[in-house]
């Protein structure tokens, strides 16, 4: 043993017995797993800082994990360990050991070193924390002091993250650099030594950095700083001139009421606040939910790291602001800035909520252009430092269930900010959020039946709080759906800078259009099928909303088979429970009754829990929307021909395609070859000669409706019938006609109604008030009489259809002008209703303006 070995001793005796201390003790998450790292190059191992725990870590980690260990020698080099910290000190200068490993590269005694950045952090992977019954969790202030954070360490820190922190660790490797190819492009740009050392540690540095945003977020200035920034914007400052001189007032008092606003604007992020939420949510959620079914997480923790993400959610409780915060800590990621409605700037809430992420918009800026350019200006510097935001396109909570028309301020201020300036790429990332059981549904009902809308208080927070403790609410489901590239989207639709941006008005609403449709299409795409949505579905179908128990389990389960395979929701999540086990599930949540007979079980909801339920099956609408249609078709026809079945669907489809914002219907020609479905399968084409067409989705679902047996198909003579009526095959086909005709019997009544006065005669206010007023009166004599069936928003959504179609056009004076083809299209749709419906809806159609007015 030489001396060096005897001086070394005592710290290899250290190290090993650390090592073996932490293996048994902490539980480290690593990612990504499985690790693959080999030693086909000398492989060295960065750490951002020095730390004998940390490398003790990295040493069981690696020795563990089927890698090149960390603290082998490294004979080559003449490196006592394959391990160093990028700073040996607190000083910026790049650690010796990787200066020494630069120069063996530079004087080619070796060819290849590649460097693995490994971020550990203590205090960052929540789902890993210790057990409800642990005696630590007591400490909960200490715990939170001791966590994870951008601020320096000290050995107290470090030795109470050990202790707490045994169960919530997470270790991150990094892409390997190539430090001879990055040397290379160095070498060719003239690069000197000293040079070309900084820019590899700048590199190093920029990957941790990285990491620990992914994983805490940005490192933020004090919110002055921030609102500081904000004031300093030229578009600010052109709105605080240009008020001065409209207003005539002095520009330090107008400078004043701009820092106002800054500071009513933005959120006072603190890491303590988030960390004590986490910890008082998770018990909140453990209490009232079954559970939190989260989907689609994983790939965000790959792409948080070299992307801002922007999170946009469907909207359906004041619940979704803390859940999507809560889901998103606990699969490691950073907290997002949340846009929030002002109402909630409550006293004492607002203060929590500001702290949590929460920045306040108020419900209308009309005419405030220095609030509205203070705002931008804060959404552009949030998303300029790589903070993650968060805001609900539907811009209020849905009280129907669907998803509500996007509103375009949002997203045109983040494009705008992408525009402007943008470090690294920008991600939308849709979530759905589904519920069993909704807080607010009382409200909500109430709401559609006209009743006011409920002002949020504190005293209200309290008592719905006191609330909580005596309601059960069934399972959460969280869906990250397939993320929306923005750049990329932008490229397509050939938006190339701001300049482009701001002088082409029609590229502007294009875009955001596109934009819009997407991220709602996505949404709708990630949809969880919960037991309580489906049973809602299918009951709600039949004509006294109660069934034999038996055969709603069965239609429960055939329609769960149906959505699975026909995939007309790419990203769907179905329950996998059974129908009996979904009836009972349904049934604890206080929505259904089971009333005992000697010819079986009948189950029923009453009038009461069947408009509740209406709201659960319209989360759910859009995956049985084609598979809907279709049967409507087939029940009205009995027998027709596969081209004609196309033709008609599609032309139907198209006017539910806003409403329930569907993937458009976009054909494929039709070729020699069969159609190869995504899933291997080969499926029937439709007949007809050049000009006829496919669609996927229609394909799928026809195919999945011919083999459940829900219609027969005929080959040879290319047709599709229904099955001889009283047969159960009937029966499940008329069902499944039923869960759409409600929507199709709206749309008629938009057909009927747009044309019953000579074009141009009528506004498009009176067109939906009109529409409004008979779905009233047809809700209460010939269609179940829910609230949200005569919403006005649904007739909104089925008039803009018809103008995106061309079947209705728009002038400047707001006057509704139509072609001959709308009277086509008006006899198809009230063709697919029952005969009692569709006199009602022709009747409607004939009175005049005041009759209806007076019936409603």
């Amino acid at each position: 043993m030489t001396g060096g070995d005897l001086l070394s001793f005592p710290e290899r005796l250290l190290r090993v017995a650390l090592r073996r201390l932490l293996s048994l003790w902490v539980q480290v998450q690593v990612f990504p797993e499985p690790l693959a790292i080999t030693g086909d190059a000398p492989v060295c191992y960065v750490m951002p800082r020095p730390s004998v725990t940390d490398a003790a870590m990295l040493d069981a980690l690696t020795r563990k994990h089927p890698v090149p260990a960390s603290h082998d020698p490294m004979p080559l080099l003449a490196e006592r360990y394959s391990v160093f910290a990028l700073h040996d000190d607190r000083s910026r200068d790049a650690a010796s050991r990787l200066a020494r490993l630069v120069d063996a590269v530079l004087s080619q005694r070796t060819g290849e070193v590649r460097l693995i950045p490994v971020s550990i952090f203590w205090g960052r992977a929540p789902e890993r924390e210790e057990r409800e019954d642990s005696p630590l969790r007591g400490i909960r202030l200490l715990r939170l002091w001791a966590a994870e954070g951008w601020g320096g360490r000290s050995r107290l820190r470090k030795l109470l993250s050990i202790i707490f922190y045994r169960r919530a660790v997470v270790a991150k490797f990094g892409a390997p650099i190539s430090l001879h190819e990055v040397i290379h492009v160095a070498q060719v740009e003239g690069l000197d030594r000293e040079r070309i050392l900084r820019r590899v540690a700048r590199l190093l540095r920029t990957e941790f950095r990285n990491e620990r945003e992914a994983a805490i977020g940005p490192d933020l200035s004090h919110r002055r700083t921030l609102i500081g920034a904000m004031m300093r914007e030229p578009r600010v400052q052109a709105a605080i001139a240009q008020e001065a001189i409209e207003k005539k007032l002095p520009v330090p008092r107008v400078e004043r009421r701009a820092e106002a606003i800054g500071r009513e604007i933005a959120a006072d992020y603190s890491y303590l606040v988030v960390r004590l939420g986490e910890q008082l949510l998770g018990r909140l959620w453990n209490r009232i939910y079954d559970g939190v079914a989260v989907r689609g997480a994983e790939r965000l923790q790959a792409l948080a790291k070299d992307n801002t993400l922007v999170y946009v959610p469907c909207h359906r409780s004041h619940i979704d602001y803390l859940l999507l915060s809560y889901v998103v800590y606990r699969v490691g990621l950073t907290v997002p800035h949340i846009a929030a409605g002002a109402n909630l700037n409550l006293p004492l809430v607002g203060g929590i909520l500001r702290r949590g992420g929460a920045f306040f918009l108020r419900r209308s800026i009309k005419g405030d252009e220095l609030y509205a350019e203070v705002f931008a200006a804060y959404v552009h510097e949030v998303l300029r430092r790589g903070f993650p935001m968060e805001y609900f396109v539907e811009g209020g909570r849905s009280r129907t269930g669907r998803m509500l028309p996007p509103k375009a301020g949002l997203i045109s201020m983040t494009v705008q900010s992408y525009l402007r300036e943008h470090s690294r790429p920008l991600l939308f990332v849709p979530v759905y959020i589904g519920y069993e059981k909704l807080m607010e549904g009382g409200s909500y009902t109430q709401e559609l039946a006209g009743a006011a809308k409920r002002k949020e208080s504190v005293w209200g927070l309290l008592g719905a709080i006191r609330d909580l403790r005596h309601e059960h609410y069934g399972e959460v489901g969280v869906s990250f759906a397939r993320p929306i590239a923005l750049g990329e989207l932008l490229d397509a639709e050939g938006v190339r800078d701001m300049d482009n941006w701001l002088a082409d008005k029609n590229l502007r609403r294009r875009t955001l259009t596109e934009l819009s449709r997407q991220i709602a299409e996505r949404i709708n795409g990630a949809v969880h099928l919960n037991p309580v949505a489906v049973v809602a579905t299918a009951l709600l179908a039949t004509p006294k909303h109660a069934a034999d128990a038996a055969q709603l389990a069965d239609i429960v389960e055939r329609l769960l088979r149906l959505a699975a395979q026909a995939r007309t929701a790419p990203e769907a999540v179905a329950t996998t429970v059974s129908g009996v086990e979904a009836i009972t599930h349904t049934a604890r949540l206080g929505y259904l009754q089971r009333q005992s007979h000697a010819l079986g079980d009948v189950v029923m909801a009453s009038d009461d829990a069947a408009v509740a339920l209406t709201y659960f099956r319209n989360n759910v609408l859009h995956c049985f929307a084609l598979p809907g249609l279709i049967a409507c078709l087939i029940v009205q026809h009995g027998v027709i021909g596969k081209t004609k079945l196309a033709r008609l669907a599609r032309e139907l489809y198209v006017l539910l395609e806003s409403e329930l914002y569907l993937p458009p219907w976009r054909a494929e020609s039709v070729a020699s070859a069969p159609v190869t479905h995504d899933d291997g399968e080969t499926g029937d084409r439709i007949a007809g000669g050049a000009d006829a067409a496919l669609f996927p989705p229609f394909e799928r679902t026809l195919a999945t409706m011919a083999r459940d047996g829900w219609v027969s198909m005929e080959a040879d003579a290319d047709v599709v019938s229904a099955s001889p009526a009283g047969t159960d095959a009937a029966m499940h086909l008329e069902l499944l006609a039923a869960t759409i005709r409600p929507a199709l019997t709206r749309h008629a009544l938009m057909l009927a109604l747009a044309g019953r006065a000579p074009s141009g005669e009528q506004s498009r206010e009176a067109v939906e008030s009109l529409c409004q007023q008979a779905a009233q009166h047809l809700a209460m004599t010939h269609v179940f009489n829910a609230p949200e069936f005569s919403d006005r928003s649904q007739f909104r959504s089925a008039f803009d259809a018809l103008l995106r179609v061309g079947l209705l056009q728009v002038d400047s004076a707001d006057s509704v002008h139509y072609g001959p083809e709308l009277k086509a299209r008006a006899d198809e749709a009230a063709f697919l209703l029952p005969p009692d419906t569709r006199a009602a809806v022709l009747r409607a159609a004939q009175r005049r303006p005041g009759q209806i007015a007076a019936t409603a």
